[in-house]
């Protein structure tokens, strides 16, 4: 905008320059040129009314005037014209009173459009004025071409301002888009993005912060991931051990029944801290990027067909929507995406009033995988909330689940470059939807 304003300031400045200078000089033009015609048509006049049997509409008459112009007579208080269409006594109003003290007089009129050229000469030799009247068409039509064209330049100067200025601007801010678009890639989870070195002095100090913070970042992450992990690690050889002593001091015939109830209790309590534990080790294997993934393309209802098999749920469940004649192909890991699956089947026993239907919906350039369960659904203030680390559901029961199920689904989703979200079905209980970019249709399916 500012550089579009400045164009159009200078190039006005300039247009008006132009045009008026052009203006002036035109105008002194045709103001010698009428004078030069008027003195040379007053001289014939004259020479004419000297003969005295010439009348002075027959010299008017034996005269042919420029092109636009009507010539006047004034003599004796009785007026004379080469045309009977305008009136010389309004016309050479503004030069009469200098004609009659015995100048010669020269001024513009605007009773005509477009404006005309008066001119007024004395004649003393036969008592007579002689005035010509020239209506400027052709300055007239000069002037508004020149300003039309200043206009049009103007215009076309402003807008080519505007079009440099747009241009500089987007390559003067194209560091801080760079930076923009980096910490927007940063902040949905790419922590490789790293801004590429300059040798800009102004921007080099910024870059370099910048990347370093990103890698401070990253090995933050890495590192509580890491720890989370270990932690969990640790922690499973003697969770194990307690397993299995629980398990012994079970099947033992002298407990009691409190003591068998206290077991069992015990047991309950500790298989669920397992699972906890189990959730843990794999989210700390997602969060420290450990590559475990084994991408293979894979037909999407065979995927939701196996995971139902290993859930030990019925195949019936499986509905599809798909092209005919088009396989819905998705690149995964096979085990990890059988264990999102599962996690949702769970998830819909556990929290949905049971699993209702699996759906694989063929989407173009995706592919969904649509659970849907039998409960009343989930609030929508809570589904996003779910997707979070130890969340329940405001109706989730305690006790029922470590709570780190659906962020599992989530972390690994997206690290398949999909997203899943929660949303009403269309006839009772919630839905949710797994959505993973279509695979190339000419590899192989395995």
């Amino acid at each position: 905008m500012a550089f579009a304003v400045l164009a159009l300031v200078l190039s006005a400045a300039l247009a008006s320059g132009t045009y008026f200078s052009a203006r002036h000089l035109l105008v002194e033009q045709r103001e010698r040129t009428a004078l030069r015609q008027a003195f040379a048509d007053a001289a014939l006049v004259r020479d004419s009314l000297r003969t005295p049997e010439n009348q002075v509409s027959d010299v008017l008459g034996s005269i042919a005037p420029p092109a636009g112009a009507t010539m006047y007579v004034h003599r004796a208080g009785s007026w004379y014209s080469s045309s009977l269409d305008r009136p010389g006594e309004r016309l050479t109003a503004p030069v009469r009173a200098t004609v009659a003290d015995g100048s010669v007089g020269l001024a513009w009129s605007s009773l005509t459009e477009p404006s005309s050229l008066v001119v007024g000469i004395p004649l003393p030799a036969v008592e007579a004025e002689y005035y010509e009247v020239s209506v400027a068409e052709e300055l007239d039509g000069t002037l508004r071409t020149l300003a039309l064209a200043l206009g049009v330049g103007a215009a076309l100067t402003t807008l080519a301002g505007g079009l440099l200025g747009r241009a500089l601007s987007r390559r003067a801010l194209a560091p801080l888009l760079d930076v923009t678009g980096a910490a927007v890639r940063v902040s949905v989870g790419d922590l490789d993005t790293r801004l590429r070195e300059t040798d800009d002095p102004d921007l080099s100090v910024l870059v370099g912060a910048f990347n370093h913070m990103v890698d401070a970042l990253d090995e933050r992450i890495r590192r509580d991931a890491r720890f989370a992990a270990d932690v969990s690690h640790e922690l499973r050889t003697p969770v194990t051990t307690l397993s299995t002593s629980l398990t012994l001091l079970q099947r033992s015939p002298g407990l009691g029944p409190q003591a068998q109830s206290a077991v069992r209790l015990m047991a309950d309590e500790l298989a669920r801290f397992r699972r906890a534990l189990e959730d843990l080790l794999t989210l700390g294997r997602l969060d420290a990027s450990v590559n475990e993934a084994e991408l293979l393309v894979t037909d999407a209802r065979e995927l939701a067909r196996q995971a139902l098999a290993v859930s030990g749920r019925p195949a019936h469940l499986l509905t599809t929507e798909c092209h005919p004649g088009r396989a819905p192909l998705v690149s995964v890991d096979r085990s990890q995406m059988l264990r999102v699956l599962t996690n949702l089947f769970d998830n819909a026993d556990v929290h949905g009033g049971g699993l209702a239907r699996v759906t694989v919906v063929d989407q173009g350039h995706h592919v969904e995988l649509r659970v849907a369960d039998e409960g009343p659904g989930v609030p929508v203030a809570d589904r996003e909330r779910i997707f979070e680390r130890f969340a329940r559901s405001g109706r989730a029961r305690a006790g029922t689940g470590s709570g780190l199920g659906l962020s599992i689904v989530a972390q690994t989703v997206r690290n398949h470059g999909g997203g899943v979200w929660c949303a009403d079905h269309v006839t009772r209980g919630a839905e949710f939807v797994v959505r993973l970019p279509r695979a190339d249709p000419g590899a192989a399916t395995r």
